[in-house]
């Protein structure tokens, strides 16, 4: 079978398409509908932003949500309005729309359904006003804040539509293989870190830096080769964390910075993994070299079986393990790659 087709399986059974998803897709659509034929708020247009968007979107593991995250941008001008207006208005709309009501966030409203008597799945709705109501193209923002009140309630610069312009074009000719890698990352930090707090490496912190390696390593790119490109990725995410002391016990603290695009109307300077604390920094560089170690010990195994059991300590039971009768023998005279990189 070969690796290759072993990773093009386990993508299979990870992809999570929003657009033949029709659950999601509809429960999307009713929250949609019911705000936009209330007459307590203006009109307003929907941009479908993050994975849903990019189709990098990955299937949760058990006990984990589903999400989805849509943005409503409202035909106003944030001059006229405070960050928490829409919010709570639509707090208010669909507080009774599921059992669990709607919850404000500092980003967003977020919207939770039961299934099989558990949370299974929610959307975040994300409210948008233009600094000019009459010229689309003039600066969106974001509200944020949880309540009217908290000191961090405001009217934030923002350029979602940018932001996903500018990551799906950088992989140019290799999106296919892009978003394959994107999803095995998110795969393996789900499976890896807690998803409590801010444990877990932001998702579009890893889609944009590996956007950036796309863009910037274009003749490295084998398209039929996703363990070479996924350790290259990797290895330049590993590149970018830096040295920045030590703790009271002596263990070498580090931190990692990537900043949201400067050409994109965000407000500056935007480290997309500001919320990381300098531990859970160190403990994703930690676990990042221990991925690619045993990535590149998966590349220079001769057996195709125990290629597999290692890539399924990596990525979990969605990485099967196939029948050693069902493989071809070991090639006996297999020369491992030279290259630290697979380059």
């Amino acid at each position: 079978m070969g690796l290759q087709e072993h990773f093009k399986t386990f993508h299979d059974k990870i992809k999570l398409d929003y657009d033949t998803n029709a659950e999601l897709r509809d429960k999307r659509d009713i929250l949609c509908g019911i705000l936009s034929n209330s007459d307590k708020l203006p009109g307003f247009e929907i941009l479908n932003q993050g994975s849903y968007s990019m189709h990098t979107g990955v299937v949760p593991l058990e006990g984990k949500e589903y999400d989805i995250d849509v943005g409503l941008r409202f035909n106003v001008s944030k001059n006229d309005y405070t960050p928490l207006h829409f919010k709570e208005i639509i707090q208010d709309i669909l507080k009774d729309h599921t059992e669990y009501g709607a919850e404000i966030k500092k980003p967003c409203v977020t919207v939770t359904y039961k299934k099989d008597g558990e949370a299974a799945f929610h959307v975040d709705l994300v409210t948008y006003t233009y600094e000019d109501p009459d010229d689309h193209n003039s600066q969106l923002y974001l509200a944020r804040g949880k309540n009217s009140t908290s000191e961090d309630a405001c009217w934030e610069r923002s350029d979602p539509k940018g932001l996903i312009d500018y990551i799906m074009e950088k992989p140019s000719a290799h999106k296919e293989q892009f978003r394959r890698v994107v999803r095995y990352l998110k795969r393996w930090k789900n499976f890896k870190f807690s998803s409590l707090g801010h444990a877990e490496p932001p998702s579009i912190g890893i889609t944009l830096m590996a956007a950036d390696y796309y863009y910037n390593h274009p003749y490295t790119i084998d398209e039929n080769n996703d363990i070479k490109s996924l350790i290259n990725v990797c290895e330049y995410i590993a590149s970018e964390f830096n040295d920045i002391g030590t703790t009271s016990t002596g263990k070498t603290l580090y931190r990692i910075r990537h900043y949201l695009p400067f050409t994109l109307r965000f407000e500056h300077p935007s480290d997309v993994f500001s919320k990381m604390s300098d531990v859970q920094c160190t403990d994703f560089k930690e676990k990042l070299d221990k991925l690619i170690s045993d990535l590149k010990s998966a590349r220079d195994e001769a057996d195709e079986v125990e290629q597999c059991k290692i890539l399924h300590r990596i990525f979990g039971d969605d990485f099967e393990v196939p029948d050693a009768k069902d493989v071809s023998k070991p090639q006996r005279n297999y020369i491992p790659s030279s290259s630290a990189s697979g380059v």
